[in-house]
C-alpha cells in the first residue's frame, strides 16, 4: 500500500477497532478495487482470516513489483450461499469492484460463480476446490483458481490411497464430512474403487460432531487398512483420529489433505498423528514457503491456520497484478492478460504458464510435483516432507 494511503487506512482501522467492528474496506483511488468475500462469521472463520492476512502480506509486494495501487473491500458471507449472494450483489452493484476473491468454501462460491461470470470480472479462487467453479467450456472463462481443484487433489491422493500394501490391493476407507465437499469426494473415490477393483467403505460425520467411535468401529470391522480423511476442518479430523485410537483402529495407511493444518495438532496428541500423511502440491518446507511463513509470523505473532491459503493468495495477486498492468481499466483485457501471463512468482519461486485458454487451473495432477508430508513425534508436531507422491508410490506408501 502506498504511504499516502497508510494514514487514512490506519485511522479507519482504529475507528473500527474502537467500535468493535471489522473494517470492511481499505479503499480510495487506485488502479483497481478488489472485492473479497469470506466467512468472517460462521463455521469456518479461519478461511476468511488467512485470506485477509495473505492479502495484507502480499499486496505491498505486488504493488511494488508492478507499480500499482490496489484497494480491497471485504464482505462477510457467514459461510452460507445466501450470505455470498448478498455480498456479491453489493460488491458488483454498489461498489463496482474490478475483481472478486473468494468465497473460500465451495457452496457459497458456487452460488455466485455465474453472477460474477456474467459481470465479466476476473474471479479468483484461493481455497474453494469444487471443479465446477472453473469451467473448461466456452471462449471466455473469468474464473482462475490458484488452489488445487477437488478433482485434481482426489486424483493425486487416490494414487496414494489405492496403492498396494505388501503387494496386495488395500481395503479403502473414507471418513468424510456430511456436506457437499465430503459427498463429492466419496463419490469420486467410489468410482475409482470400481475402476481399480478395490473395495471402498465410507463413513460420514457431521462437521463439529464430537463422537466418531461407531464409525471407526465399522471401518475397523470392514477390514480397512488404507484410510482417507476428507474434512474442511482439522478439528473434525482430530475427532476421527482420536476415536480411532479409542477403538484400537490403526490402519497401515492414513492420509488426508492440508486442511489438517487448521487446529488439528492443538486438539490431538502425537500418538494420534503418528503415521498420518497429507498430500499437498507445495512442499511446505521449501525456502519459498518458509519465507512466506516467516513473514506471517513476524506480522501476526502466530502460525497461519491455513498456510496454503496464504500462499495461494500470493499467487492470485501476482497473476492479477500482471493482468491489471497490461489491461488497465478494461476488465476483459485484464482477464485476457491473466490467462496469458508467462509466469507467476511467489517468494522467488516461479510457475511457468500457469493458465491457458479455457484452463483457469493453476495446478495439474503431475504426481512428480506433488508432495507427501506428515508430522514428527514432537509435542508440537513439526511438519516433515516425505518426498513426492511419485517417490512415495514407487517405494511403497
Amino acid at each position: 500500500m502506498h504511504p499516502r494511503w497508510m494514514a487514512p487506512v490506519l485511522a479507519a482501522l482504529l475507528f473500527a477497532s474502537a467500535c468493535g467492528a471489522e473494517p470492511t474496506s481499505a479503499s480510495g483511488s487506485g488502479d483497481a478495487t478488489i472485492g473479497v468475500i469470506g466467512p468472517r462469521t460462521g463455521p469456518a472463520p479461519q478461511f476468511y482470516e488467512d485470506t485477509k492476512r495473505g492479502i495484507e502480506l502480499a499486496t505491498p509486494v505486488i504493488e511494488k513489483r508492478y507499480g500499482l495501487e490496489l484497494n480491497f473491500i471485504y464482505e462477510d458471507d457467514a459461510g452460507s450461499p445466501e450470505g455470498a449472494s448478498s455480498a456479491v450483489q453489493k460488491l458488483l452493484n454498489e461498489d463496482d469492484v474490478d475483481a472478486v476473491f473468494g468465497p473460500p468454501t465451495s457452496a457459497p462460491a458456487l452460488q455466485i460463480a455465474d453472477v460474477i461470470a456474467r459481470s465479466k470480472r476476473p474471479y479468483f479462487l484461493v481455497s474453494a476446490g469444487n471443479p465446477a467453479l472453473v469451467p473448461t467450456a466456452g471462449e471466455k472463462n473469468y474464473a482462475f483458481r490458484t488452489q488445487w481443484s477437488g478433482a485434481v487433489l482426489n486424483d493425486v491422493n487416490s494414487q496414494v490411497v489405492f496403492s498396494k500394501i505388501d503387494g496386495k490391493d488395500p481395503v479403502v476407507g473414507i471418513a468424510y464430512a456430511a456436506d457437499a465437499f465430503g459427498q463429492a469426494a466419496v463419490e469420486q473415490y467410489e468410482e475409482l474403487g470400481k475402476k481399480h477393483g478395490v473395495e471402498v467403505v465410507g463413513e460420514s460425520m457431521q462437521s463439529g460432531a464430537t463422537d466418531f467411535t461407531a464409525g471407526a468401529k465399522r471401518l475397523q470391522d470392514a477390514g480397512v487398512n488404507s484410510m482417507f480423511f476428507n474434512f474442511t476442518s482439522g478439528s473434525d479430523i482430530a475427532t476421527v483420529t482420536r476415536d480411532m485410537k479409542v477403538v484400537g483402529f490403526d490402519p497401515v495407511r492414513k492420509t488426508t489433505t492440508s486442511n489438517v493444518l487448521a487446529n488439528y495438532r492443538e486438539l490431538s496428541e502425537p500418538d494420534e498423528w503418528e503415521g498420518l500423511k497429507f498430500v499437498e502440491r507445495e512442499d511446505l518446507n521449501s525456502p519459498a514457503f518458509q519465507k512466506m511463513l516467516d513473514d506471517y509470523r513476524a506480522a501476526y505473532g502466530e502460525e497461519p491456520q491455513l498456510p496454503t491459503v496464504v500462499f495461494n493468495v500470493y499467487s492470485a495477486l501476482d497473476a492479477y497484478g500482471q493482468g491489471l498492468k497490461v489491461g488497465g481499466s478494461d476488465r476483459e483485457a485484464v482477464r485476457d492478460a491473466i490467462e496469458a501471463v508467462p509466469s507467476v512468482e511467489v517468494e522467488g519461486l516461479k510457475y511457468q504458464t500457469p493458465f491457458a485458454p479455457r484452463d483457469g487451473e493453476f495446478y495439474d495432477d503431475d504426481i512428480t510435483k506433488w508432495h507427501v508430508l506428515g508430522f514428527d513425534d514432537s509435542a508440537k508436531g513439526d511438519i516433515v516432507t516425505d518426498g513426492t507422491v511419485a517417490q512415495c508410490i514407487e517405494r511403497g506408501c
